[in-house]
């Protein structure tokens, strides 16, 4: 019983953080149907406390370790302070059900399925307009989509949770398997672009999901599944709407949020002028070393770019300049930092810069629609075309006729490179099944078949009897 009310309390309690343009509202802190929801204003702020979570497994406040966990243990990303255990754990691939990060995630995962839930079962007669309940559906089963492919991504098979009922049979669920998630996954998505407009039209509405963002992000679940066919289908319809910005400073600075040029989808944070509201921690965790400020090293960043990911890149390759700094205001980074997500005006202000976190944007689409065109052997140059416009953005050398197995080789490097601290990684390279061996090439760590999947944290087995076992090798 103990367990049942803490995971009823859980699902019901729908706490929103409030953001840029449509998320400036402020919702309640606790709705449910029974009791609040009076009109349609009220169902929106529900919508938006979806849209809230987001924050927690991307870039917000409270996703100051969630942030870690498509990144520490791979090539491109080392961690500096070592002496804390948690950070050494993910990187030397020794963590186990009990580490605090992977609880802190998987909590946040369903805090936002739960709210997505509640805006999926709105009643039929509840007093919202036809049209408006639609599309709020529509947006409610893309983002539940995104929580639920965070999940199985990490954990594999997860518990589905699929209404926001609280009885016990809704909520202690045994898990599904990893199949089962990603059907769900789909389903939502493609039920979400089938209703979500390729553009918002008021500028108020600039951020929510559409049919781009839920074919693009459909994509990448696809070939994580290992569907390149199926994804490749789905890219097609997001391939040729957006092009490459020609700066790279664009993709991530504030001054460009929303302008839907390169940036398909973005979770909305603000510079709030409040620690720990609603600001990124982008610029804090990714940024520059001893410059001064509370965090580890005299300076901000806990975390950059190995050594490994910063020699990869070839003198003459733009993003060597435009994505690191080797030296910051007179100090010297080694190894070199973070310098994509960069805020001029408020970088000193520890998690809390105006930075949204790009969530899809073009480039990925165009390296996702060649890896599938490779895998379902494509003969024309479409592969290349897509690998190619990417390159040369970057100012090396293009590439062509080469074997599916070399094109496979170069377009992971390739994603690395255009794609590196977006917290894409670790999966990158499991899809292509070189995780452990990139990651022994760059630290000199072993990892294990069974690394492949996080371990179910144990709080979360504690709190479920279905839950009986983990996940191999832990």
């Amino acid at each position: 019983m103990k367990k049942l009310i803490y995971a009823a309390a859980c699902l019901l309690t729908v706490v929103a953080v409030s953001c840029e343009s449509f998320l400036d509202e402020t919702p309640k802190s606790t709705l449910t149907p029974q009791n609040s929801f009076k009109d349609e204003a009220d169902w929106n702020k529900t919508l938006t406390a979806a849209y809230g979570s987001l924050q927690n497994i991307t870039a917000g406040f409270e996703a100051k370790y969630a942030i870690t966990l498509g990144e520490f243990g791979t090539d491109e990303v080392i961690p500096f302070d070592l002496g804390w255990a948690a950070y050494a754990e993910l990187h030397y691939y020794t963590f186990s059900a009990q580490h605090a990060f992977l609880d802190n995630h998987y909590g946040h995962c369903y805090d936002g399925v739960k709210r997505c839930n509640i805006v999926i079962d709105m009643p039929a007669d509840a007093a919202v307009s036809s049209s408006a309940r639609t599309m709020m559906i529509a947006q409610a089963r893309f983002l539940r989509a995104l929580f639920y492919f965070d999940l199985v991504r990490m954990y594999g098979g997860v518990p589905l949770w699929t209404s926001g009922s609280v009885d016990r049979d809704q909520i202690m669920k045994p898990r599904a398997t990893a199949d089962e998630v990603y059907d769900l996954i789909v389903s939502d998505l493609r039920a979400a672009a089938s209703v979500l407009p390729a553009k918002w039209s008021e500028n108020s509405d600039k951020g929510r999901a559409t049919s781009y963002a839920a074919n693009a992000i459909l994509g990448r679940v696809l070939l994580q599944w290992g569907r390149p066919a199926e994804a490749l289908a789905a890219l097609d319809l997001v391939y040729g709407k957006f092009r490459l910005y020609d700066d790279y400073s664009f993709i991530f600075s504030p001054a460009h949020k929303n302008e839907e040029i390169e940036n398909i989808f973005e979770v909305q944070f603000r510079h709030s002028g409040k620690w720990g509201e609603e600001g990124s921690l982008q610029h804090s965790y990714w940024g520059p070393r001893g410059v001064g400020g509370p965090t580890a090293f005299g300076g901000w960043g806990g975390f950059g770019a190995s050594q490994y990911l910063y020699d990869s890149y070839a003198d003459n390759d733009r993003r060597k300049q435009a994505f690191f700094w080797t030296e910051f205001g007179g100090i010297r980074q080694d190894p070199p930092c973070i310098r994509k997500f960069w805020d001029e005006n408020y970088g000193n202000e520890i998690e809390n810069d105006d930075l949204n976190f790009i969530y899809m944007r073009y480039a990925d689409v165009l390296l996702m629609r060649a890896e599938a065109l490779n895998a379902v052997n494509d003969a024309t140059n479409a592969k290349y075309d897509c690998l190619n416009e990417v390159r040369r953005r970057a100012g090396v050398a293009e590439v062509f006729s080469e074997t599916n197995e070399r094109f496979a080789e170069i377009l992971l490097e390739e994603r690395m490179k255009e794609l590196c601290c977006e917290h894409l990684r670790r999966f990158d390279l499991i899809r292509f099944g070189k995780l452990a061996q990139q990651v022994r090439l760059a630290h000199g760590v072993e990892v294990r078949d069974h690394h492949v999947l996080y371990p179910i944290p144990q709080s979360a087995m504690d709190a479920n009897d279905a839950i009986t076992e983990n996940n191999p090798g832990y």
